[in-house]
């Protein structure tokens, strides 16, 4: 499996009208959960975060939201932010323009919420114009790992505590499959991040209706 877990500055600079990073001057970084409500792990997300008094910004796909409706309400009421993860989780490299800017819309109707990250980092380049007139493509600077099942936990915990800086936007997921290590190093990276002076924020959203 290939990713990369710190975002080239390239990328960032070819695409400079997505979000990858705020402010390199606050000591401040944004956790970000992508693929809930999950019936099996978004509780005990929430509680982690609750006990560490951390915020934090919730991708949501619209198919899990129908159906895990009670879930997304908590989300909302521990005042997390929401953002649109799509309908149905499509690879926006692989399917049509008007297939996926359709199931992002299906995914409005449920996620109030003018943030968008596009399945898998893979956004489908002829709906960029489009998007970009509703929503903040939010991407991210640094991805945990913890849907690689080849990791451990204490090398997800390594991942984010040594790649996080200032402003840092970090992927984890609110995915059953990962659970084990989402939850296994969720509470440890908070700790050692604070530790290394930083605190947290969700990423300011506004609703569309």
């Amino acid at each position: 499996m290939k990713y990369w877990i710190k975002t080239p500055f390239l990328i960032p600079y070819l695409f400079s009208g997505f979000k990858w990073r705020f402010s390199p001057d606050s000591p401040t970084l944004y956790l970000t959960f992508d693929d809930g409500p999950s019936e099996l792990v978004t509780e005990s997300i929430l509680t982690i975060l609750k006990d560490a008094k951390v915020s934090a910004t919730f991708f949501c796909i619209g198919k899990k939201v129908k159906k895990n409706q009670q879930l997304f309400e908590k989300i909302k009421a521990a005042g997390h932010s929401i953002g649109n993860h799509s309908m149905t989780h499509p690879n926006g490299w692989k399917v049509d323009k008007n297939y996926y800017l359709k199931d992002i819309q299906d995914a409005t109707k449920l996620i109030n919420s003018n943030l968008f990250r596009p399945p898998y980092g893979k956004i489908n380049f002829k709906s960029i114009y489009a998007l970009r007139k509703t929503f903040k493509i939010i991407m991210w600077d640094v991805v945990s790992g913890d849907f690689d099942m080849s990791l451990s936990a204490e090398k997800v915990i390594e991942n984010v505590v040594k790649n996080a800086r200032n402003g840092s936007v970090i992927v984890l997921h609110d995915n059953d499959k990962f659970k084990d290590l989402t939850l296994g190093s969720l509470g440890f990276i908070i700790k050692q991040l604070k530790v290394k002076g930083f605190k947290f924020e969700a990423i300011p959203f506004s609703p569309l209706k």
